[in-house]
């Protein structure tokens, strides 16, 4: 009942919803209605109640919780397990353990904070309590280890359109910064880390591990973040729960992993892309090079114009946006 009654209360989010309507689409008395919301509240839902109006989820209220996220799963999702928590070192650190132990394809972990996030290359992800979706998810996929890269492609496209999904002002200013962050309003608003585990006698993949963290609001950034980091929501107005794009995010990516050939995925991901067209640096060996991005390939490549006039394309490595002044010193 608690479930149904957010449910019902988060589609209405900063507007009232009378006792009464609640009792009588759920077929229970007022008395038990108030009693859930007590409930609630007490799990750190911020409810308002008002005589002759009802109940108000009150639009900061973002509480995230296993059922929240559960609740928010589409029907026949693919998702076989929610697993919430309080804190945690790292969401894919925990995954890999219970990877590790076993746990099924689709197990689903988010936490409210990370103390030890971290991205690609070792840098480190600022996880602050209550401000941002941080998640990893477990994935048996049958496809060859060439195709993994694709894993990360999917994320981020999974990223872009649940948001798009549930914030339309988002659309035409959401995103992909290859290969692995989401940029919102010119802001990094995302990174994705996915690692393989494999087995200890094999030495074969067992399965993957993708983590998303995903900054929902930025007033917990330090001001040094705040300079290089973005937020969906750059205030204290939260227009979604973080269960609800936790779960829209995870839909997403359970459906792309289990068809990584789908050209729909390839085509959002050149769409959203924000190097093409552009001036980049990057690293080979020891020597920075610069390019001009031409497109991104069917396997998730960045096709890049060297220095030299000679298209190439980067499968890995970290590639940083110039200025074409720069490009040509």
């Amino acid at each position: 009942m608690k479930t149904k009654i957010l449910n019902a209360l988060e589609t209405q989010r900063g507007r009232y919803v009378s006792g009464e309507e609640l009792a009588d689409s759920l077929g229970v008395t007022r008395a038990a209605v108030w009693k859930s919301i007590e409930s609630l509240r007490k799990e750190g839902h911020r409810i308002k109640a008002t005589t002759n109006k009802g109940y108000m989820l009150e639009s900061e209220s973002d509480v995230l919780t296993a059922k929240g996220i559960s609740s928010h799963l589409k029907e026949g999702s693919k998702v076989s397990r929610v697993i919430c928590l309080g804190e945690v070192d790292s969401t894919n650190n925990y995954a890999k353990k219970l990877a590790m132990n076993g746990e099924p394809h689709g197990t689903l972990i988010a936490a409210n904070r990370q103390t030890a996030g971290r991205g690609r290359r070792g840098h480190s992800f600022e996880s602050p309590a209550g401000t941002g979706l941080y998640m990893s998810l477990i994935l048996r996929p049958e496809t060859e280890a060439g195709k993994f890269q694709m894993i990360t492609v999917a994320d981020a496209v999974a990223v872009c359109l649940a948001v798009e999904e549930l914030y339309p002002e988002a659309r035409g200013n959401i995103g992909i910064k290859w290969v692995n962050d989401v940029y919102f309003r010119g802001k990094k608003i995302c990174g994705i880390l996915t690692e393989a585990v494999t087995g200890f006698e094999s030495g074969e993949i067992e399965s993957v591990i993708t983590g998303i963290g995903i900054n929902v609001s930025t007033k917990k950034f330090g001001a040094e973040t705040s300079e290089i980091a973005g937020a969906i929501f750059a205030d204290d107005e939260i227009r979604f729960g973080r269960d609800e794009l936790c779960a829209r995010v995870a839909d997403y990516v359970m459906e792309f992993a289990e068809d990584l050939d789908n050209p729909a995925i390839i085509q959002v991901y050149r769409e959203r892309s924000i190097l093409t067209g552009r001036e980049i640096s990057y690293m080979k060996g020891e020597r920075k090079c610069f390019g001009h991005v031409e497109g991104i390939d069917d396997k998730g490549g960045l096709i890049v114009r060297n220095d030299e006039g000679i298209n190439e394309t980067l499968r890995s490595g970290e590639v940083f946006m110039v200025r074409a002044m720069e490009a040509r010193s």
